[in-house]
C-alpha cells in the first residue's frame, strides 16, 4: 500500500510540474530526487526508471549518471552501470564519485588491473582519503604483490600515525614473505607507540637472532629484564648470545646466575657443563656434571658428557667405563650407543664397535658419521660387500661427501680392485677438499699401484707437507721411494746388458 501511495504521489507531482511549466533541469531534479528516495528504500528497479527520466531531461548531469549506475549495479546490470559511469567520466574525468564506483565495480567483476588503475588515479586526485590506500593494499594482496601492499600500509601510517592497526597488517605480511629487514623496520615503528609491547619485542629479538645481530637481540633481552624478571629461557638465550659475541666468560657467568635461581634445572646444568668443556675448565665441568648424574640418573646427559670428556682426553677405555653399565638402560639413545661404538673402535675392538654403531644407526638412520665408521669397520673386517653398500649410499645421497669418496677409493686400491674407479673417486675427493693430507695420500697411493711413481711422489710429498708426522703417509712415501729406486736400478742393469 505504501509503495502504491508513493507511486501515485510521484505521478501527481510529475503532472503538476508539467502543468506548471517547469524547465527541464528542474524536472530532472525532481525525477532524480524521486529516484534517490526509491534507491534508499531498496526499490532499485523503480529508482532506475526515475533516473532514466531525469537523464532524458538533463543528459550532462554527472550525479544522475552515477546514481543510475548505482541502481543498475544493484539489480545486476553491470554493463549498463559501467556505461553510465563512463559517460559521467567523459563529462568530467576527475569526478571522484564516479571513479570510486567504477573502481568498486571492477573489483566486483574481478577486473583487478583496471580497478588498480582507477584507485591509483583516485589516490593522486584525493591523497587525503586513506580509503583509497586501503583498497590499493587489498588489490596488491590479491595480486600477491606483498611488498607493494606493505608500502601502502606504511603510507597510511605515515599520513596518520594514530592508525597503528596498519602496522600490524604490514608486519604480518612481511613475516609471511620472510622479509625480515622490513619486519625489523615495522617492529621499530610499532615500539614507538608501545615501547614495552612484549609480543613486538619478542618478534624483534627473534628477527635480530635470525639476522645474526646478536648484540641487538641481547640489548632487547636486557631491556625486557628492566621491567620483568628473567625466565630460565632468558638466561639460556643470553648465554648463547654472549657465546656468539665471543664473550665466553659472560656466557658462563649468566648460567651461574640461572643456577642460583634454579639449581634443579637439568638444562642449566647441561649448559654450564658444555661451556666449561668448551673453555677447557675440566674440573668445573666434572663438578657440575656430577650433579646431573646424581640429580637426574634417568637422564643420559650426564653419562654422555662424561664419555665425551674421556674421549676428548684420548681415553676411550674410560669412555667405555662411563657408558657400558648404562648402555642397556639407554638402548634408544643415539649418543650413548654412538659414543660406545666410537670408543670401542679406538681400542680396536671392532666387534663391539660394530654392535653399538649398528644400534646407533637403527635409532638414527640418517647419521652419516655412523655410516662412515661402520664402513671403516667392514673394511677392516674385509666384509667388503657391506662396506661398498655403505659407501655407495653415502655418495649417492651426497655427491660432495669427500670423505666417502676418499675412503671408498682407498678401500678399492687396498684390495687392488677397480683402480680406474678408485682414481676417479679420489680425484673427486681432492676437487672438493684439495688441502686434505689423507686425500692427497690416497691418490698418491693409487698412482703408485698404477706404477706411476713420479706422479705418486708428487702427491705424497704434498700430503707430507701438510701432515709430516703421519706414519701411514711416511710409510707410503718410503715404499714409493724404494719401488722407484728398484725400478731405476733394474733399468740401468738392463741398459748395461743391451
Amino acid at each position: 500500500m505504501v509503495k502504491k501511495f508513493i507511486l501515485k504521489y510521484f505521478i501527481f507531482v510529475n503532472l503538476f510540474l508539467v502543468i506548471a511549466g517547469r524547465d527541464d533541469q528542474e524536472l530532472a531534479l525532481d525525477y532524480f530526487m524521486q529516484g534517490q528516495f526509491l534507491l534508499n528504500q531498496g526499490n532499485y528497479a523503480m529508482a532506475a526508471i526515475e533516473f532514466q527520466d531525469a537523464i532524458l531531461l538533463d543528459p550532462n548531469a554527472i550525479t544522475i549518471h552515477v546514481s543510475l549506475a548505482d541502481a543498475y549495479r544493484r539489480i545486476g546490470k553491470v554493463e549498463r552501470a559501467l556505461d553510465h559511469l563512463q559517460i559521467a567520466l567523459d563529462i568530467n574525468p576527475d569526478d571522484l564519485e564516479a571513479m570510486q564506483m567504477l573502481g568498486k565495480l571492477y573489483i566486483a567483476e574481478n577486473r583487478i588491473d583496471e580497478a588498480e588503475n582507477v584507485f591509483l588515479r583516485l589516490n593522486k586526485l584525493d591523497p587525503e582519503n586513506l580509503d583509497h590506500l586501503y583498497v590499493l593494499a587489498d588489490i596488491s594482496k590479491v595480486k600477491r604483490n606483498w611488498n607493494k601492499a606493505i608500502d601502502y600500509y606504511l603510507n597510511i601510517y605515515d599520513q596518520n600515525p594514530d592508525i597503528t592497526s596498519v602496522l600490524q597488517q604490514a608486519l604480518q605480511l612481511s613475516l609471511t614473505i620472510n622479509d625480515l629487514s622490513r619486519s625489523d623496520e615495522i617492529c621499530e615503528l610499532m615500539l614507538k607507540n608501545d615501547p614495552m609491547n612484549m609480543d613486538i619485542l619478542g618478534t624483534l629479538k627473534d628477527i635480530a637472532i635470525y639476522n645474526k645481530n646478536y648484540q641487538k637481540a641481547l640489548d632487547i633481552i636486557l631491556k625486557i629484564e628492566k621491567e620483568y624478571p628473567s625466565s630460565i629461557q632468558d638466561y639460556l638465550q643470553k648465554s648463547l648470545l654472549h657465546e656468539q659475541l665471543n664473550q665466553p666468560d659472560l656466557a658462563l657467568k649468566t648460567m651461574y646466575l640461572a643456577y642460583e635461581n634454579d639449581s634443579l634445572n637439568v638444562n642449566i646444568l647441561q649448559r654450564i657443563v658444555t661451556l666449561s668443556i668448551d673453555q677447557d675448565l675440566k674440573e668445573n665441568a666434572l663438578y657440575y656434571n656430577e650433579k646431573i648424574i646424581q640429580k637426574f640418573p634417568n637422564d643420559s646427559k650426564g653419562y654422555v658428557n662424561k664419555a665425551v670428556m674421556s674421549l676428548g682426553d684420548n681415553q676411550p677405555t674410560e669412555a667405555i667405563k662411563d657408558l657400558i653399565d648404562i648402555s642397556n638402560k639407554f638402548l634408544d639413545n643415539f649418543m650413548v650407543q654412538y659414543l660406545l661404538g666410537t670408543a670401542y673402535y679406538q681400542v680396536k675392538d671392532y666387534t663391539n664397535s660394530e654392535k653399538f654403531l649398528y644400534n646407533a644407526l637403527i635409532i638414527y638412520p640418517e647419521s652419516r658419521n655412523t655410516k662412515h665408521n661402520l664402513a671403516l669397520i667392514y673394511d677392516i673386517k674385509k666384509e667388503w660387500e657391506k662396506s661398498d653398500e655403505i659407501y655407495l649410499d653415502l655418495i649417492s645421497s651426497d655427491s660432495l661427501d669427500a670423505q666417502a669418496l676418499n675412503n671408498y677409493a682407498y678401500s678399492l686400491v687396498e684390495r687392488n680392485m677397480n683402480i680406474d674407479l678408485a682414481l676417479e673417486l679420489s680425484k673427486s675427493a681432492i676437487k672438493i677438499s684439495p688441502k686434505s693430507a689423507p686425500y692427497l695420500d690416497t691418490i698418491g697411493w693409487i698412482y703408485f699401484k698404477m706404477n706411476k711413481y713420479d706422479k705418486a711422489l708428487d702427491y705424497i710429498k704434498a700430503s707430507l707437507n701438510i701432515d709430516e708426522n703421519n706414519p701411514t703417509i711416511r710409510e707410503h712415501f718410503e715404499q714409493i721411494i724404494k719401488a722407484k729406486a728398484e725400478l731405476e736400478y733394474s733399468e740401468k742393469q738392463r741398459a748395461k746388458k743391451d
